[in-house]
């Protein structure tokens, strides 16, 4: 490779470079770590043009397997000028001010970190030495009698209980379907994910869940009764079949329940958060705790019950947010360090450290759910973060 790299733009332009931002290539990724080694004084420029990329990358979601598409959006932001001191014409990279920082600092004041737009040039990140892959795809099926299957090797032919429903796999969906006698006891699943896993369900009724990275779902194989209930821990995404004589409802451990009719909702219940939320998509909900406290909900509100309180709390929510993990992103809006490793914790399977005192900061911004741990935290560094991977160890360190 004969091309000269001086300055971040120069790094964009080049595909081979793309790729090893996105991961597509092993022997890109070799190649590009042996290059900067072999050329530290390329550090700076080398590492500012990755933090360009994940913030254009974070801005327009998936670009992973789009490095033409990826190139004409910087080639957008390229024109020509004159260099007063060489009367030579240079291009130079006109860096976004509307989207300089995938995540902003927002305590103390808002300090917006803008490329290209400072005289201080913050230190490199390091190259990771160790990675993780994101979250995928993956769960456990906990069967009325005990037996206990990984979906991933459920067979074409699939599962059936002992009630006749019959279980099988569509498309990458767990998918129900009742064809037993009425008058059999009612049988129940648990659809458990793990950390760094999410999967999709199809209930007997129809109704759709969406279940995130560490949570499981116990519901019946079939709706017999006059409700249609299940019960759930950690956080689910629900678009739920009418039926208006059957009413459903969702059962958090907390004794806190979701009763709706023909909506969709988002559920966050997971027990080291700071709060249970609920929040409406569409339609109608009445979350209820035991004591009788209850509130019901209008399209786009969200009941929050922190840990500890008997009260709820009855906000207008930010739907993107919400649901940005159902889509494929983490959306962070003045959140602090720990909610946000929080959940990367959760998705990429790690644990999380602080060295000494943690961060009191708070953060905004986007990060694609398929970005490997290291580019995760590499956006997570333009807004100061300071971080080593240490095995299956994420060590944060304030600065």
């Amino acid at each position: 490779m004969n091309q000269d790299f001086n300055v971040a733009e120069d790094f964009l332009l080049n595909d081979s470079f793309l790729r090893y931002c996105m991961g597509l290539s092993q022997s890109d990724i070799q190649y590009w770590e042996q290059w900067i080694a072999e050329n530290p004084e390329k550090l700076a420029a080398f590492d500012r043009a990755r933090k360009t990329f994940d913030v254009v990358n974070g801005q327009q979601g998936r670009l992973d397997v789009e490095v033409n598409k990826f190139r004409s959006l910087l080639q957008d932001h390229i024109s020509q000028d004159a260099d007063v001191r060489t009367n030579k014409k240079v291009r130079y990279f006109r860096y976004w001010r509307a989207a300089a920082a995938v995540l902003v600092l927002a305590a103390g004041g808002a300090a917006w970190y803008q490329f290209g737009n400072s005289h201080r040039h913050p230190q490199p990140a390091p190259l990771a030495q160790h990675d993780v892959l994101p979250g995928a795809p993956k769960a456990r099926l906990l069967l009325g009698d005990g037996t206990e299957v990984q979906l991933d090797s459920i067979s074409g032919n699939g599962l059936k209980e002992k009630d006749g429903t019959r279980i099988n796999k569509d498309n990458g969906k767990l998918v129900y379907n009742v064809a037993g006698n009425s008058a059999t006891a009612v049988t129940y699943n648990t659809l458990s994910t793990p950390r760094g896993g999410e999967f999709q369900l199809v209930l007997p009724d129809g109704s759709k869940v969406w279940l995130n990275a560490a949570s499981s779902l116990r519901f019946p194989t079939k709706f017999a009764g006059p409700d249609r209930t299940v019960y759930l821990t950690g956080e689910a995404y629900f678009e739920v079949a009418q039926q208006a004589t059957q009413p459903f409802q969702v059962q958090l451990n907390n004794g806190v329940k979701v009763a709706v009719l023909g909506t969709a909702f988002n559920v966050m219940a997971y027990d080291d958060e700071k709060a249970v939320n609920t929040t409406l998509i569409t339609g109608k909900v009445k979350v209820a705790q035991q004591n009788g406290n209850s509130v019901l909900l209008a399209p786009s509100q969200q009941a929050i019950l922190p840990k500890g309180s008997q009260q709820f709390l009855v906000s207008e929510a930010d739907i993107d947010k919400t649901i940005a993990w159902k889509m494929g992103m983490f959306e962070f809006d003045d959140d602090d360090i720990t909610t946000v490793m929080r959940q990367l914790a959760r998705w990429y399977d790690v644990n999380v450290k602080f060295s000494g005192p943690v961060p009191d900061k708070h953060y905004s911004g986007s990060i694609r759910k398929q970005s490997t741990l290291s580019q995760a935290l590499r956006i997570l560094k333009t807004a100061g973060i300071q971080y080593t991977i240490e095995g299956k160890q994420i060590i944060v360190e304030a600065k």
